[in-house]
């Protein structure tokens, strides 16, 4: 009975062993994968806030790959690193292969990301290459527009090899696997390796009777994949939809056990007489007696079974941190032999200067565990990086007696992080701080001037010479001088002064605790120093001077971005007055520097229309009751030569002011009846609204332009609404009064816009005739917070009503304003809290898709 007992403890002795050596392989392979994503994804954040950064487009197709892709693309197990856009067309891969034969679109990371805005960080099926770079995991991230449509994926694939080596160096016993499963069932990778299992459903297996309802555990199953019995213990992979399970089988556990139990039984058949004596003398002593040795033999046993299986650096410390063993880990991480190590304390090699590790939580029994990050001096002189995971062992009182510590190597994983938090606050080009990062120092000398009272300088710099730079020599060349500048600014600014790069030529420098007038004299010198410098390119050398605006911060500023808008105006100040000097900021140089930007918007007007600059927007008009229409009011952008969309409160004044507008009106209607023949292709009922500005209404011409484009665009004119604002009407009174009884008699609607702006607004609704009218958004706006201006939008809605008129209110913006309009009895609604403008060629597609959708759908029914 004795052996039966010693027997049946020592088997659950020994499958307590096996299952904390795979607990610890399974928690170290844990740690390695989670860790080795979480590098893979800031990787990809990094390809993506690079992508999105306003310089990035300007650089050469080498410095952009280069910036996208060799940073990060030196990890060992990358099988390849790429950016494609909405279409699934490569823009940019690490590797040499034709992007025009990757099929990314038939791919479902591709897909997920197509159809989930939400999706985050996506794991994929296992994919083999067609390029002979094997099996591997596609990790991507969603890449959105401005307004959040789908503008492509950024992902990562890591090779199957990085799994296979990483489970090869586990010693997994005979018949021993190794998996990492998603949590949808799905088999990501396995060792042994097959190609078959690769993505193969395992939603049967038995581990998914436990996970995902626990992160962790251990149980017996016969493997769904080769029939062998085996103990399971799995870990979810930090909170991604990961798990990985390591599995020894039944057999290699108990195969000693089981030989000790043939030749115990075989003595105990022969001495069954004398043992059973001898067992009852010695049963209570041996309890009495034994009962400490045996825990604290079995919890030896039980540590040095999961040290020597641990694939990760483990070692055992006295309670004042003197080694007492490791394993083969430790020794190739330290560089120490097993021998050299025993009687070290950590202490001996931390990171001088760095605090040693501090066990007093562990020892005074505040917690279990602890985990924290330090920095060790290797052997060979190597400095790295570690996580240490400490637990304490206790004795058979429950009293503390060992350390038990593992140390996993995060060298590459900080250096990568490092690298990845100096890119997002520093400029690529120059190393200066980038615009966010300065703005945040902006904020922080504000909050500062606040509490204190010390007064601060802000200077925007604008360097005059880099255009005929970049003009002459090419961009090349600009960005050397860019590098230059920002290389000898340092030299002549003070100690402490903050210099940062705000975009394109411009450099911001926040003088701390400088006044204005001391900051004048600082800047003046640095502009001489600067003026009298050449900078060198080839043969030539180049003048640099600089424009700069100078603005105060104290504690009566109002925000760090109106300090900055401050500086900036004071800068054009200078250009104005002729360049190469500092202006200080007077609230009245704001008019004159608008005037000047004005201007040079103007003439640059011309040159957009000529190179196709112009963008054709639309928002939808909303019917307030049953829908009849689809209506969509025809809108134009206009983008600077940098890609940037200038504001239409900044072109169309100044394309008005200096008689352009009537160019870009010309533009718009024929762009605008291009894009309404092809929404008649699909939505024959449709109705396009085409703005006439009061300028275009004086040209004599415009009205026979007009017929002529309707005429050659073959659009009917019911399609078609014509906009003319109350003021335009007011100025261009005959003319205007011509113009609209031809469009009217063709078949033609016309709406009279930002009705109620003008002063006899209802005198011109007796006289003109007119379709549709649009009352003005200030008074829309104002209608739930203004009795006035409710009575004022009822008025005008019920005498458009008296004389014909349809009425639309504009500048909807929420649900409230909406449903007041809707009571109203008001036609139609129309406002960014309906649809945001966008571009018509946006709204083409999805009119062709969702009539393609309603084909499909009557042929089945059909």
């Amino acid at each position: 009975m004795l052996c039966i007992v010693i027997l049946i403890d020592e088997r659950r002795v020994v499958r307590a062993q096996a299952q904390a050596s795979a607990g610890n392989l399974a928690w170290a392979v844990e740690r390695d994968i989670a860790r080795n994503i979480e590098i893979i994804d800031l990787s990809i954040r990094t390809i993506m806030s690079r992508i999105q950064d306003p310089d990035f487009a300007q650089h050469d197709p080498g410095l952009q790959r280069q910036l996208l892709l060799d940073e990060v693309a030196t990890a060992r197990y990358f099988a390849a690193i790429a950016v494609t856009d909405a279409d699934a067309k490569v823009l940019f891969h690490s590797r040499t292969v034709d992007p025009s034969v990757l099929q990314i679109h038939t791919f479902d990371y591709f897909k997920v990301h197509r159809d989930r805005p939400d999706a985050g960080l996506y794991i994929s099926l296992p994919v083999k290459s067609r390029h002979g770079y094997g099996w591997g995991l596609v990790f991507s991230r969603r890449l959105s527009n401005p307004e959040g449509s789908f503008a492509g994926i950024a992902y990562v694939a890591l090779s199957l090899d990085y799994f296979t080596d990483l489970f090869q160096k586990m010693d997994l016993g005979s018949n021993g696997s190794m998996t990492v499963l998603r949590t949808d069932g799905r088999l990501l990778a396995r060792v042994p390796f097959s190609e078959e299992q690769l993505g193969m459903e395992a939603k049967n297996a038995g581990i998914y009777h436990h996970f995902p309802q626990r992160r962790s555990g251990s149980f017996e199953v016969t493997s769904p994949f080769d029939g062998v019995p085996r103990l399971v213990t799995f870990t979810q992979v930090g909170d991604l939809p990961l798990t990985v399970s390591v599995a020894r089988s039944i057999e290699s556990i108990y195969v000693g056990w089981q030989q000790r139990v043939i030749r115990i039984g075989s003595v105990v058949l022969v001495l069954t007489g004398a043992m059973i004596a001898l067992a009852l003398n010695l049963r209570r002593q041996l309890r009495r007696r034994h009962a400490a040795d045996q825990e604290a033999l079995r919890n030896q046993a039980l540590f040095r079974g999961a040290v020597k299986g641990a694939g990760i650096s483990t070692a055992l410390l006295d309670l004042d941190e003197t080694v007492i063993t490791v394993n083969r880990a430790y020794t190739d991480l330290f560089g120490y032999t097993k021998e050299e190590a025993v009687g070290l304390t950590p202490r001996q090699f931390a990171f001088r200067g760095d605090p040693a590790p501090d066990n007093g939580a562990l020892l005074r029994g505040e917690t279990d565990f602890e985990e924290k990050e330090y920095r060790y001096r290797c052997k060979d002189g190597r400095d790295l990086w570690v996580l240490r995971s400490a637990s304490l062992i206790r004795d058979e009182v429950g009293r503390p007696a060992f350390l038990h510590v593992q140390y996993q190597d995060i060298t590459a994983r900080r250096e990568a992080e490092e690298s990845l938090r100096y890119a997002a606050t520093h400029d690529v080009l120059t190393g200066l701080l980038n615009r966010a990062a300065f703005e945040d120092k902006i904020a922080g000398a504000l909050t500062e001037s606040q509490e204190t009272g010390i007064k601060h300088s802000l200077a925007f710099l604008d360097l005059d010479r880099l255009k005929i730079i970049n003009d002459t020599e090419g961009h090349a060349a600009g960005d050397a001088m860019l590098q230059w500048v920002a290389t000898a600014l340092p030299a002549y600014m003070r100690k402490g002064d903050i210099i940062g790069r705000l975009g394109g030529d411009e450099f911001g420098i926040i003088l701390l605790g400088c006044s204005i007038e001391d900051a004048t004299e600082v800047l003046k010198r640095l502009n001489r120093a600067m003026s009298a410098i050449q900078f060198p390119w080839g043969e030539r050398s180049f003048s640099v001077g600089a424009s700069i605006g100078l603005a105060e911060i104290t504690r009566d500023a109002d925000c760090p971005s109106t300090i900055l808008a401050q500086a900036d105006v004071a800068c054009m100040a200078a250009k104005i007055a002729g360049r190469n000097r500092v202006s200080i900021y007077r609230p009245e140089q704001s008019d004159a520097v608008d005037r000047h930007r004005e201007i040079t918007v103007a003439a640059g007007i011309r040159e957009a229309v000529r190179e196709g600059r112009l963008e054709l927007f639309a928002q939808r008009i909303v019917e307030c009751g049953a829908k009849t229409h689809n209506r969509y009011e025809t809108l134009v952008r206009m983008k600077g030569k940098d890609g940037h969309t200038v504001p239409s409160n900044v072109f169309i004044p100044a394309a008005e002011r200096y008689d352009l507008i009537g160019e870009v009106d010309r533009w718009v209607i024929r762009r605008a009846l291009g894009a309404t023949h092809e929404i008649m292709e699909v939505d024959p009922d449709a109705r396009v609204h085409i703005n006439l500005s009061a300028a275009s209404l004086g040209d004599a011409d415009l009205c026979g332009y007009i017929l002529d484009a309707i005429d050659q665009a073959g659009v009917p004119p019911r399609m078609l609404v014509f906009e003319i604002t109350e003021t335009a009407l007011m100025s261009k009174l005959a003319v205007a009064e011509a113009l609209i009884s031809k469009l009217r008699e063709i078949g033609c609607q016309i709406a009279l816009d930002d009705f109620g702006s003008g002063l006899s607004s209802f005198q011109y609704l007796r006289t003109f005739r007119v379709d549709l009218v649009k009352i003005d958004g200030s008074f829309v706006r104002g209608m739930t917070e203004s009795v006035v201006d409710q009575q004022i939008v009822k008025s005008i809605h019920q005498i458009a009503q008296e004389l014909g008129a349809q009425t639309v209110a504009e500048f909807i913006e929420d649900d409230e304003t909406m449903k007041m309009a809707a009571e109203m009895g008001i036609t139609f609604v129309q406002g960014y809290g309906i649809h945001k403008p966008e571009p018509i060629e946006r709204i083409l597609t999805r009119l062709r898709e969702s009539r393609a959708t309603e084909v499909g759908r009557v042929s089945v029914c059909s």
